[in-house]
Parts: C-alpha cells; sequence; structure tokens
C-alpha cells in the first residue's frame, strides 16, 4: 500500500475513534436516567448484554472493530489493484487477437524464400547494365512482393479494413472561413505537363512481330498480346524492364492484320487478308480455324462487343456484318453509302457507331436492325479513325485531313450537323488511330504518315500536354493502346517495336 492510502486509514481511524467515545457518554448518560426501565427490562432476559455491546451494534456493522477495518481496507485496496490489472491484461489481449485474426495467414510457408537474397538472383546482364540501385542484401521475396502490389491493385472486396476516413467537419469548416489555401487535389490529372517515363520496348524480347498491327492488354493479368503482318502474335509480361516474351503463336501464310480480345480475356480471334481467320483460347493454347461465309472477303477490320456476343466485321462496297461471336454464325448486314473506316460498339451492346470514307458517320441499331441516327463530321472529308469513351460521353473521331474532332455523344444524336466539343489540329497528316483512356481523361491520336507523330490530350480542359512526346525516335506510330488502368500506354509503329510509356499519375496496370 502507497503512503498516500495509509494517511487517509489513520484519519478513519481517528474519526471512528472520537464517533465511538462520544456515543458512549451520551449513551451512558441516557442510562443512568433510564435506569430502572432498564433493569426491569434486562431481569426478563434469559442473557445478560453489556452496555458497549448494546450501544455499539449499527457500528460494528459499519465500521467493525479496528484489526478487522484493517484488515478489510487492505484486501479492499488489494483486490481493486487485481482487477484493474487483469482488465488492462484482458484489453490487451484482446486487441492482440484482434489483430492476429485480422491478419492473413499463408497456407503454408517456405523457408527457402526468406534465404534467398536479391544479390543472388538479379545478375548484371548486357541488357538491364548495372544493378548499383538495388540492395543486394534485401529478400527476394520482399522484392517481389513490392513490385506485384504496385503493379496490380487489391481488390475492394479483398481489403479487412476498409473504412473511410471523413474529414473532420470542424477543421474544414475552420479552411473556409479563415482563408487558408487547401492543398491541391492529387487524384485529378495535371493539364499542361504530363508525368511519365519511357520503358524498355514492350516486345524487346523477339521483335518479330513485323509491322504492329495491333496491341491488347489482358485484361486479368499483366500482359499484353502483340500482334504483326509477320503472322506472329507474342504474350509479353510488362515490368517495364525486361517485359519478358510468355508464349508466341505462328500462323503460316496468315499475316495478322487485326486481333482482338474477348471482354473475358482468354480467347482472342485474329483476322488477316485470307477468307478464313482464327480464334485461340489463351488458356488451353488451342486454336480453332474458321471459314468467312461467301458475302465476307477478309477480316481486316472488326470489333467485339462489351457484352462479347457480337462481333462487327467491315466488308466491302459499304457492307458491315454482324457475327455471332460464339457460334461465328452470319446475324445481319449494315449496309452505307461508302466503305466502313472504323467502328465501335456503345456500351450496352445495342448499337454500332461506324464511320466511313466520306464525313458521313451512322448509328446502327442492333435491336431494331437499321440506321438509328446519321450526322456529318465537322470539317471531315474522308474519315480514317474513331472511338468512344467508356462512359459513353465522349466520341472523337479522326480523318485523312489531319482533323480529330470530339463530340459530346448525347448532343450529336439531336442533330445531323453537330458542332463538335473541340477539334484538334496538331498532327498535320492523316489519323491511323485515336483512344481514350479508361477515365476518359487522356486522348491518344496519333499519325502513320510522319515519325513520333502522337499526341496526348487533357481532357475536360481539351489541352494538348506540351511535354509529350519527347524527341525520341518512336517510328510512325500506327496503333496506341492504353492498359486497363492507365498506367502504361503502347505505341505500336511499322519498324517491328512496340514503346512503352509508364504514365506516374495512374497506380496501377
Amino acid at each position: 500500500m502507497s503512503d498516500s492510502e495509509n494517511e487517509s486509514i489513520q484519519d478513519l481511524l481517528e474519526c471512528a475513534e472520537e464517533y465511538e467515545n462520544l456515543m458512549r457518554e451520551k449513551l451512558k448518560t441516557e442510562n443512568k436516567s433510564n435506569e430502572n426501565k432498564h433493569n426491569a427490562a434486562s431481569s426478563n432476559k434469559n442473557t445478560t448484554i453489556s452496555d458497549d455491546t448494546q450501544e455499539l451494534p449499527m457500528e460494528k456493522v459499519i465500521f467493525g472493530d479496528r484489526e478487522g477495518l484493517l484488515e478489510n481496507l487492505a484486501v479492499a485496496v488489494g483486490e481493486s489493484k487485481k482487477i484493474i490489472d487483469e482488465k488492462k491484461a484482458g484489453a490487451a489481449s484482446e486487441d492482440d487477437d484482434l489483430k492476429d485474426s485480422r491478419k492473413r495467414k499463408p497456407a503454408w510457408t517456405d523457408a527457402d524464400d526468406t534465404d534467398i537474397t536479391l544479390g543472388e538472383v538479379k545478375r548484371p546482364t548486357r541488357f538491364s547494365g548495372p544493378h548499383n540501385h538495388l540492395r543486394q542484401d534485401k529478400s527476394y521475396k520482399e522484392y517481389l512482393t513490392a513490385r506485384y502490389v504496385r503493379t496490380v491493385p487489391q481488390p475492394k472486396w479483398a481489403e479487412l479494413d476498409n473504412k473511410k476516413v471523413s474529414e473532420d467537419a470542424e477543421d474544414e469548416a475552420l479552411l473556409q472561413t479563415v482563408g487558408f489555401v487547401a492543398k491541391p487535389d492529387t487524384n485529378t490529372l495535371r493539364q499542361t505537363h504530363l508525368e511519365f517515363k519511357r520503358l524498355k520496348d514492350l516486345n524487346r524480347a523477339t521483335y518479330a512481330e513485323g509491322s504492329i498491327s495491333s496491341i491488347q492488354f489482358i485484361p486479368k493479368s499483366t500482359a499484353t498480346l502483340v500482334t504483326g503482318t509477320s503472322g506472329i502474335a507474342t504474350i509479353y509480361s510488362i515490368d517495364g524492364v525486361k517485359n519478358e516474351k510468355l508464349h508466341n503463336i505462328r500462323f503460316d501464310k496468315f499475316p495478322i492484320m487485326c486481333a482482338r480480345l474477348k471482354p473475358c480475356g482468354t480467347k482472342a480471334i485474329f483476322g488477316s487478308t485470307k477468307r478464313i481467320y482464327y480464334v485461340y483460347d489463351l488458356l488451353s493454347a488451342q486454336e480453332m480455324r474458321y471459314k468467312l461465309p461467301e458475302e465476307v472477303t477478309t477480316l481486316r477490320n472488326f470489333r467485339i462487343s462489351p457484352c462479347g456476343r457480337y462481333m462487327a466485321v467491315a466488308g466491302r462496297f459499304g457492307n458491315m456484318h454482324v457475327f455471332d461471336a460464339f457460334s461465328q454464325e452470319l446475324i445481319h448486314t449494315f449496309k452505307q453509302n461508302d466503305d466502313v473506316a472504323s467502328m465501335c460498339f456503345t456500351a450496352d451492346s445495342k448499337n454500332i457507331i461506324c464511320s466511313s470514307l466520306s464525313s458521313k458517320i451512322n448509328i446502327f441499331s442492333l435491336t431494331k436492325q437499321r440506321l438509328a441516327h446519321s450526322f456529318i463530321d465537322d470539317g471531315c472529308l474522308k474519315g480514317s479513325a474513331m472511338d468512344l469513351s467508356l462512359d459513353q460521353r465522349l466520341l472523337a473521331t479522326g480523318s485523312m485531313e489531319g482533323v480529330v474532332n470530339v463530340y459530346d455523344f448525347q448532343k450529336l444524336q439531336l442533330s445531323t450537323t453537330p458542332k463538335p466539343e473541340k477539334t484538334f489540329l496538331n498532327l498535320r497528316t492523316g489519323i491511323s488511330d485515336v483512344k481514350f483512356n479508361h477515365t476518359a481523361e487522356i486522348l491518344a491520336m496519333s499519325s502513320v504518315e510522319v515519325d513520333s507523330a502522337v499526341k496526348l490530350a487533357h481532357f475536360p480542359s481539351a489541352t494538348v500536354f506540351s511535354n509529350f512526346p519527347r524527341k525520341d525516335d518512336m517510328g510512325k506510330i500506327r496503333v496506341v493502346e492504353f492498359s486497363p488502368n492507365s498506367a502504361y500506354l503502347a505505341l505500336g509503329s511499322t519498324s517491328k517495336k512496340v514503346s512503352l510509356m509508364r504514365l506516374k499519375h495512374y497506380k496501377y496496370y
């Protein structure tokens, strides 16, 4: 017991003694005046009770005697300390158990994983150069885990603690009233300056595809399908350092002019100038060969709907054929006056937007199987490229005159001569490809007629990034493609290489 507790107990005992003395004196005076009454009452009882015990029954009930009071106080103080210590220990153990239960436990652990260091695995080569920037004594497992987390985000359903931390309302009101400068929002993309890094070429392992015809990022893995006119399709892993080749597919006497992945990401369709095409299963590595109907001669230009059910194919004499992507049967043929230049599906897979080798753009309805709307592309004489943003808000069109128009997709369906929201004249030659990223914040546009002719535009400000591209030899760019979360930008050229850019604003693949 502490000194303060002993002092409090001594004070309590002194008060008890004073109270006891006062009560005895008072009772003695009362006993003398009523002595006769007390004697008569005591004679009738079999037992005699002393004055002290008769006078202090309540006192002993409340306080007890001196020794008992001290013992009770000591026991009470000790038990209270014991209870407090037990509560603290119990709370600490509950917190530890909660933390342990919320941690993911591996199915098994391999002791060799912790023993392997980075210096034993990462050896300098003539391609990578020295590894002075890496810690040689670091665990190789930690290195791989950090790279994987940086590339592939954790899904929301797998987060153990997904509580949203809300800002303090009082602090927010204070900042609004006293005139503090708010911090810039790091989630929005800057308008004039784009932070990016040029990485190793995506197909640096082989350069075997020939003139690049298509680039398809596999949505469920950090891999990319690259095809070219040499008849070779290759799957590369993306890490920005090695970009190793995972698998390649060779088709004899079959120059691949267009390749598309199905939305599931497990099957790819390859088209060419031949009257046949291939469907390849990426999981089982099996290919299936199909013959085109008589009215369809080639599969040079086609698109797959977001639902994966339809496949739109550009035919001859302004025909656009719609196939069933599962049974490979011809469903319907739409007719327009001029040949098809480019096409894309809406998000609900109910409409096909088709640009022609003229100034007219048509919107066909798959449910009604007829022309739903038609309009004139402003300033266009011969269309060449087109893309619709994922949010169905913006439609970008490119022409052979080097003009790129951006329309509000909802407004253009109300007029036959809509005015574009923005017109880009930065490229002086024919547009080969236009592409929105997944948030519609960036529009990429390229021209295959001039070396390194590519520009990126910011939205909604509709300004072109002044620092892109740098003076790098990227060749004549035919195809541009963003990764699913816009962390990477691939630029396919006619000179057999695919330039790879890392957009630092976007964290995940």
